[in-house]
């Protein structure tokens, strides 16, 4: 089908649209679904559409999102970090990689007929689906990233994205130079609704997921900060800073990723969020909102310690098993009000917990090793586990007035 005439249709409509999209913060696949029809609806013979983003995420190195005709919808798919060596055979022989590594903005492959050239795989594949045509792009968003071992498009946040039709004959030419006018346009407005999810992502990675909410909804001036009734999960490893001294630096922060990776997803797992890192440790909260009670919150913050000792005692049997060194993991779980929101500088702050109540789980945390044990916790949240934890005596805790009753199991 030819373009229709502006007569009928005014070509600026879709411009507008991706504007406005971008300015609304569409979803991305949204974006791409909204892009698809609007051309078929100019007289664009689109088949499949595809954008693949790439990720500043600890997990994921891109996203992908496909819109297919004949679906009227879009698939979408992450894509998880990988090391060189355990790079899947399609990206190494991908045209998309090509492009990356060679600083190749454009590519138009015919697929069929006298001018077909089908010189990557994945364009036979297209070829045998039934698509006659190919055009794909790759732009650069200006973020470099510093640690890529490459100078070219690789090394930036961006996006590649391809089209096709199964029409014969493959696009007009009138219809590649409306793509063409286009894409810069489409790229523009994901890479507007992109960067603001990399800039969530980043940041929940950093702060949590709800910290980062707070920061981005506004709250980030100093003394910026409100009471919450919350559950402290403070850990420590004892006998990390032994280890330190004796054990070269990777294999040190490997062990210690390999610990932290023992509580950190038990406490997502039971509706916690871990709020830093400490060297060695952590500092988690299991905080009152909506509806929840102070006993559910600590029943959460118990499982999610349990839950975290046990997988402690699974890697020290295999870390044992294979001649490393192991470590113990030291938890302290208290109950009380605190003060979440800014500290810091002016212009350097922190979003966190605040107050006696973080300290006090930290001066419990100290007794784990004087008193034997990897779980204590303080009186105010033993009162709310339903005598699950037993009472060890009166002690003393350091910079505290007077002396606490400590449970533990």
């Amino acid at each position: 089908m030819a373009l229709l005439e502006s007569s009928t249709l005014d070509k600026q409509q879709l411009e507008t649209w991706l504007v406005r999209a971008a300015l609304r913060g569409e979803p991305v696949e949204d974006l791409l679904a909204g892009f698809c029809d609007r051309l078929q609806e100019e007289g664009v013979p689109l088949a499949r559409g595809h954008i693949a983003l790439a990720a500043l995420h600890p997990l994921i190195r891109a996203r992908s999102f496909t819109w297919e005709q004949d679906l009227g919808s879009v698939d979408n798919e992450a894509m998880p970090h990988r090391a060189p060596n355990e790079e899947s055979q399609a990206w190494l022989e991908s045209p998309f990689r090509h492009m990356l590594l060679n600083d190749i903005e454009h590519l138009h492959r015919p697929l069929a007929g006298p001018r077909a050239q089908r010189d990557f795989p994945v364009l036979e594949e297209f070829a045998a689906l039934g698509y006659t045509d190919w055009l794909a792009y790759a732009f650069g968003f200006g973020w470099v990233m510093e640690h890529m071992p490459v100078t070219a498009r690789m090394a930036e946040i961006g996006m590649v994205c391809s089209f096709s039709t199964t029409r014969p004959g493959g696009f007009s030419a009138a219809e590649l130079a409306r793509l063409n006018r286009l894409l810069p346009h489409l790229a523009l407005a994901v890479k507007a609704i992109a960067m603001a999810a990399t800039t969530r992502d980043v940041m929940a990675a950093y702060l949590g997921e709800d910290a980062a909410r707070h920061v981005l909804s506004g709250e980030i001036r100093r003394g910026m900060a409100h009471k919450v009734e919350a559950g402290i999960l403070y850990a420590d490893l004892r006998g990390f800073t032994a280890l330190a001294d004796r054990l070269a630096i990777e294999p040190l922060v490997e062990t210690l990723n390999a610990y932290f990776d023992c509580l950190g997803p038990a406490i997502t797992a039971e509706g916690g969020q871990v709020l830093k890192f400490l060297g060695d440790g952590l500092l988690a909260s299991f905080q009152l909102n909506g509806d929840a009670q102070p006993d559910r919150l600590c029943q959460a913050a118990l499982r999610a310690a349990e839950c975290g000792l046990k997988n402690v005692a699974a890697l020290n049997a295999d870390r044992s098993g294979r001649g490393l060194p192991v470590l113990q993991l030291d938890i302290a779980l208290h109950l009380g009000t605190l003060m979440y929101g800014n500290v810091g500088t002016a212009e350097r702050l922190d979003f966190t917990l605040i107050g006696p109540a973080v300290n006090e789980a930290a001066r419990i945390e100290n007794l784990c090793s004087a008193l034997d044990r990897s779980l204590l916790a303080s009186d105010s949240f033993a009162a709310c586990v339903g005598g699950k934890l037993q009472s060890l005596g009166h002690h003393v805790l350091r910079g505290v007035a007077e002396k606490r009753e400590i449970f533990g199991r």
